[in-house]
């Protein structure tokens, strides 16, 4: 279970870390390749996308500890962009979630894996 948590949260450091120096396309090449380390792993892809949020909480917290006025901007850009705070927040999450999933299927696939541990079985 740590050793489970530990991995977790360094794979979260690298998405964090990825994004920071090169950008949100970073999050799909860490998926890549995770996906492509861990081919056997049950829910290779879930993994790498709760991975993926965490790290851009860590991302969207991080100025919010040092005191910028993150919450006024996003309200603001809320208003701006005529959806709800949560919708705008949700969509922070979402948009890595979505692509740390879609990175590590396709390492996975690439590496070997049949996909059968990281999407639905296909149809018979």
């Amino acid at each position: 279970m740590i050793r489970g948590l530990v991995r977790l949260a360094l794979v979260a450091a690298a998405f964090a870390l990825g994004t920071y120096a090169f950008g949100w396309w970073a999050v799909a090449v860490v998926g890549v390749i995770w996906g492509a380390m861990n081919p056997g792993m049950p829910r290779v892809a879930v993994r790498a996308a709760l991975a993926a949020a965490i790290g851009w909480a860590v991302l969207l917290a991080a100025p919010i500890a040092g005191g910028a006025p993150t919450i006024p901007f996003a309200r603001t850009l809320a208003k701006v962009m005529e959806v709800p705070l949560w919708g705008l927040v949700a969509v922070e999450f979402v948009f890595p979630l979505a692509l740390a999933w879609g990175g590590a299927t396709l390492g996975a696939v690439l590496r070997g894996d049949s996909g059968a541990r990281t999407a639905a079985p296909a149809p018979r």
